[in-house]
């Protein structure tokens, strides 16, 4: 009973934060500029993105069980998806949180420790790293020109002299406190090692480390390529479609998508809650697009104002929706699983 009340807080709770930060994105757009664009939207290429970013979900989840199988865990692929679900959920309320309910909630569906699964997400973020990487070499490429007004439009506020001389200040804080921590560790470091602390610690870090070296055992490595090329063309094309939904960008090319994936990954990337970012991203990223043909730099403003609100709508709510199913499913699972 206790527990049950305790989930319902806790999805009260995540779902009030998570649609308060939503509000605050919203408050600052043009409503009349997207309202007559919603009157001329196809809806089906916003339906299409929303349902790339649930397979993004299932491949994600798929390519997380070859990671664990070298370490004798075999889960299925519903639990990481649920797992997932929750994470990207939970991101909407604080920022990087997801990745612990992601590990958090796993161990509860399928018993793996907190730490291995969460190695394997550090794993996860390298690999989708090297990902980003290419994909903005890509970008370079064919839109350097672009990618260099979406720099210089991204770094209009300059650093004062106040704020370097506020940052100089810290260091000299902050070196004599890291001077002292280290005398007293050399000191004490005999106790330290014997306590429950430090060996709790040195289990974290080892049962880390093994999830991150699972990658040198994986069994089936051209799938695991197969799942991370499949999942970053899904990425691709969950912006890409978008654009077919409405007058003013149906005639954007692949390499404009190109660039709006970078632009639109740095935005995610970005640690603010509820994906603030990504509108905000939006609005420069076709500023730039317009300054590098030549176009009016406002005007694209007012179409990635529009462009970045509505396709952040439409994955926050599935975000939301299958977050509070995940909920739901991680319970029950768990709960199953005790039984047995």
């Amino acid at each position: 009973m206790k527990s049950n009340i305790k989930q319902s807080l806790f999805l009260i709770f995540a779902s009030l934060l998570a649609i308060f930060f939503v509000i605050i994105t919203v408050k600052q757009i043009d409503f009349e500029r997207v309202r007559s664009v919603l009157k001329e939207t196809n809806y089906f290429w916003i339906f299409a993105s929303m349902a790339l970013s649930i397979v993004s979900y299932w491949i994600r989840a798929a390519r997380w069980n070859l990671l664990l199988k070298p370490m004798g865990y075999h889960t299925k692929t519903s639990s990481g998806f649920w797992a997932i679900s929750f994470a990207y959920f939970m991101n909407l309320t604080i920022p990087r949180s997801g990745e612990v309910a992601r590990a958090t909630s796993f161990y509860k569906m399928e018993n793996v420790p907190f730490e291995k699964s969460f190695g394997t997400i550090v794993l996860e973020r390298v690999i989708d790293l090297i990902f980003l990487l290419f994909f903005l070499g890509l970008t370079l490429i064919f839109n350097y020109q672009t990618f260099f007004h979406f720099i210089e439009l991204g770094n209009v506020e300059k650093a004062t002299e106040g704020n370097y001389e506020n940052s100089f200040t810290k260091y000299y804080i902050i070196i004599p406190l890291f001077i002292i921590a280290m005398i007293i560790t050399i000191f004490f470091w005999k106790k330290i090692i014997q306590s429950k602390l430090f060996n709790r610690i040195k289990k974290f870090i080892l049962g880390l480390w093994e999830g991150i070296q699972s990658i040198s055992k994986l069994q089936k490595k051209k799938l695991f390529i197969f799942y991370s090329c499949a999942l970053w063309i899904c990425y691709f094309f969950m912006t890409f479609v978008v654009l077919f939904a409405f007058p003013d960008t149906k005639n954007f090319g692949f390499s404009e998508g190109l660039f709006l994936l970078i632009a639109g990954s740095f935005g995610m990337i970005l640690p603010v809650s509820g994906g603030l970012a990504y509108p905000y991203i939006m609005s420069i990223a076709f500023s730039a697009v317009y300054l590098a043909k030549g176009g009016n730099q406002e005007e694209g403003k007012a179409i990635g104002d529009y462009f970045g609100l509505i396709l952040y709508i439409a994955h926050v709510l599935t975000m939301i929706i299958f977050g509070l199913i995940a909920i739901y499913k991680i319970a029950r699972i768990r709960r199953d699983s005790t039984k047995n």
